[in-house]
């Protein structure tokens, strides 16, 4: 078993698609839409580098890909807590451990007394592993996990430090949402559906994406020919709150009824107004470097 820095090349294609390579087969995975992942982690592109830094760790065990993290800071120099994100790895308690070394030495060397995640590589984009729900499957913009990512992160001393419910909503259909709309933001979409944002989703405050999940599981619709048809179409059905920086008991009944309005069934939120158990939460760790 090994570890390398991925620094480009086929390595940096093997790091990227291999959460489709180990846990694709199961049908709780959302698939992957590739060129999102691509430019997320594309140094050029993405204005995450405009002052953060990272480093992609890929594991192999015979030669084959088994796992991967990301070691990355939001500010270099600055020291105190790293992050760390685009955890993924096999059912193999060495390969996790060798990854967590590898991010954490990474880390310290630049200062860091900690680190916190997963964060990909901000929390907006996706933050937290799955640790109840199971059952449920992922959408786009709320992964599912197999439950030995997080347990492999607790046996090497992590500790969970904020957990993050998800609803799932029925919206009022069309003809029903009816009232005052709030006018969509200015602001830029998330990008976790790529170029299928939708931007009637996106308002002051809060922010949700089509999930592609079911389109991208279904045989025939891989391709981004598909996918443009599907989404000029308006067939989505779920959408996902990836983003809500203002009260969620204000933010997410408002975003519901926008969704309703834009044809949608179900919004995922991290709010209701049901007092139901959630249908699935994710857990933010910290361990020190």
């Amino acid at each position: 078993m090994a570890v390398e820095e991925v620094t480009g090349g086929p390595p940096r294609r093997r790091f990227t698609e291999l959460p489709q390579a180990l846990g694709g087969t199961d049908p709780r995975f959302a698939p992957l839409l590739m060129a999102w992942e691509r430019y997320r982690l594309d140094q050029h592109r993405n204005p995450y580098f405009d002052r953060g830094e990272a480093a992609l760790f890929l594991a192999r065990r015979m030669g084959q890909p088994a796992g991967r993290i990301a070691a990355h800071v939001a500010a270099p120099g600055g020291g105190g807590e790293g992050r760390f994100g685009f955890w993924w790895v096999d059912d193999d308690a060495e390969v996790a451990a060798a990854l967590v070394a590898a991010a954490q030495q990474w880390l310290g060397e630049r200062g860091c007394s900690s680190m916190t995640g997963p964060w990909s590589f901000t929390e907006a984009e996706e933050a937290g592993l799955l640790v109840g729900g199971f059952d449920a499957p992922g959408l786009t913009g709320r992964p599912w996990h197999p439950p030995h990512l997080a347990s492999h992160l607790e046996a090497v001393g992590f500790y969970g430090i904020e957990d993050r419910p998800t609803w799932r909503l029925a919206v009022p259909e069309a003809a029903d949402a009816t009232g005052s709309l709030t006018p969509t933001s200015t602001a830029a979409p998330p990008g976790q559906a790529g170029a299928y944002a939708d931007r009637r989703l996106v308002l002051d405050g809060i922010a949700a994406v089509p999930d592609l999940s079911d389109a991208l599981r279904t045989s025939g619709l891989r391709s981004a020919w598909s996918l443009a048809k599907r989404a000029r179409a308006g067939e989505w059905t779920t959408a996902t709150v990836v983003r809500c920086t203002d009260d969620p008991s204000e933010a997410v009944p408002a975003l519901r009824a926008m969704a309703g309005a834009a044809g949608y069934r179900w919004l995922v939120a991290p709010w209701t107004d049901g007092g139901g158990p959630p249908e699935a939460a994710h857990r933010i760790y910290r361990s020190d470097c």
